[in-house]
């Protein structure tokens, strides 16, 4: 049996760390691909984040056509933020989806953060062995548990690497031995399923870059300012040994696909130091809107309370509960305010504008009072620099309705803050404004976070536009599918 058009996902992989294990001879399959490959780097969606870059390039549209942003939401209707899997976010339709309607076999496994619907010719498992799963494995036909036990029950390194204590090298080993069976399961059974029937598509992706460069960034940089000689030596290599088990694992599924298939490859959002002040966001635009001298809100004097009588390892423990219990006193709050943070990825900060006739007690007129509430979180947050460096602290402030147009657009934040990481050596600890004063940054177990990269290899019969966007992956697979079939 074979698969007529084969597409692999790598959630949170970087061309650029591919590119030099290629240039140094240890990822041999990649290297193949790459070589017979249109090979296209190119930027996300300015500041946005992982659950954007794999959505938008499941149904081909931007982020103002689908609505995701990040795993928490924002609902203006109560002011609460919730995961994605309780909002009100809208449907959508992946590509896989519209090809299965029209008679195509599919298979898809864990696309990262997809809403899952059933296929009438092929098969879908979501949050099998995805990054930090935030519901249960969904498996469509639900026949497919059965199968999956056989290969892996369950998922070891769920709740990710915070989920307990990682100090010891020990301690750190285990998890990435949980990460390495993980890959190893995913590629014995798509053996399995390739051996089984012919596919027009087949889609399989790899969380592991994800994991690994989140929490293990500082070990493979010896500038990193937490890189540990020892620890490094004791676990050794995680991203380039992650890296070598991900070609080896291609290289078998494109095996067990047979000679002939199309294969697509697609990645990112790549991996750099981590550099945030997510942490401070939620204070330093309180004191934007509110000004310098206004009370502390319920959910900062909860927060400064709980810093203040729990140890570190106990607040890391229950950093979830802390999380929800400070945005329930911040509901009420936001109600009577102009604009306010709202949760996204660490690599810029997310503000909602309360806006009259959107959010349930709006506040702001939608025109000319909006454009000047947007001005003004703009100059404010400028006055921000990194404590430590002196730099400015944000890069670019983007406004989604300036930048992006679609039905969703009213579900997306108004405003990102994206920091500034040009020639930082260690992450933000505390961020200074001569107007709007001090705060200090939260410490956070991550040290890599997602850069704006991305990757797409098409065959090299492709002759399509190249690449700018993560939603321009969808039409060259649809393109060789419907080709292949004809």
């Amino acid at each position: 049996m074979t698969a007529k058009t084969l597409v692999f996902g790598f959630d949170g992989a970087d061309h650029a760390y591919i590119d030099a294990m290629i240039a140094d001879g240890e990822l041999p399959v990649f290297a193949r691909l790459k070589a017979s490959s249109r090979v296209f780097n190119f930027e996300n969606d300015a500041a946005m984040g992982a659950a954007q870059f794999w959505n938008s390039a499941s149904i081909g549209a931007g982020p103002a056509h689908h609505g995701h942003y990040f795993y928490m939401q924002f609902k203006p209707d109560t002011y609460d933020i919730v995961p994605n899997h309780d909002s009100s976010i809208p449907e959508i339709t992946p590509f896989w989806n519209t090809l299965d309607d029209e008679g195509f076999s599919v298979g898809v496994i864990d696309w990262h953060r997809l809403q899952p619907k059933p296929l009438k010719n092929g098969f879908l498992i979501d949050n099998w062995t995805g990054h930090d799963p935030l519901t249960d494995t969904v498996f469509l036909p639900e026949t497919l548990k059965e199968e999956t036990i056989r290969f892996f029950n369950g998922d070891s390194a769920a709740g990710g690497f915070a989920s307990k204590p990682r100090v010891t090298a020990e301690d750190q080993n285990e998890y990435l031995s949980n990460l390495f069976q993980r890959i190893e399961a995913k590629t014995k059974f798509c053996e399995e399923k390739l051996a089984q029937k012919e596919w027009d598509l087949f889609m399989t992706c790899y969380a592991e870059a994800h994991d690994v460069g989140h929490y293990f960034y500082h070990l493979d940089d010896p500038n990193h300012p937490r890189y540990d000689a020892q620890l490094a030596k004791d676990v050794k290599e995680p991203l380039r040994e992650c890296y070598r088990r991900l070609d080896e694992a291609v290289g078998r599924v494109i095996e067990a696909a047979g000679e002939g298939a199309k294969v697509f490859i697609y990645g990112g959002p790549g991996m750099e130091m981590l550099v945030s002040a997510n942490s401070a966001t939620e204070e330093m635009i309180r004191r934007i809107d509110l000004g310098v001298g206004a009370p502390k809100s319920g959910a900062e004097t909860a927060r400064q309370t709980y810093r203040s009588f729990l140890p570190l390892n106990l607040r890391r423990k229950l950093a979830p509960l802390a999380r929800s219990i400070r945005r329930r006193f911040a509901n009420h709050e936001y109600e009577r305010r102009r604009f306010f943070a709202i949760p996204h990825n660490d690599n810029a900060g997310a503000v909602r504008i309360n806006v009259k006739g959107r959010e349930k007690h709006g506040i702001v007129t939608r025109g000319a009072e909006y454009d000047a509430v947007v001005r003004e979180i703009d100059e404010a947050v400028r006055t921000f620099k990194n404590a430590g460096t002196g730099a400015p602290l944000v890069k670019r402030v983007v406004c989604m309705p300036y930048e992006h147009d679609g039905p969703f657009i009213d579900v997306l934040p108004d405003v990102f803050i994206e920091w500034n990481r040009e020639g930082a050596t260690r992450n933000v600890t505390k961020i200074i404004s001569e107007k709007y004063g001090e705060i200090d940054i939260e410490d956070v177990d991550r040290t890599g976070d997602h850069n704006p990269s991305g990757f797409y290899w098409t065959p090299i019969t492709y002759e399509g536009p190249p690449v700018t966007l993560p939603e321009q992956v969808t039409a060259p697979i649809v393109q060789a599918v419907k080709g292949a079939g004809a």
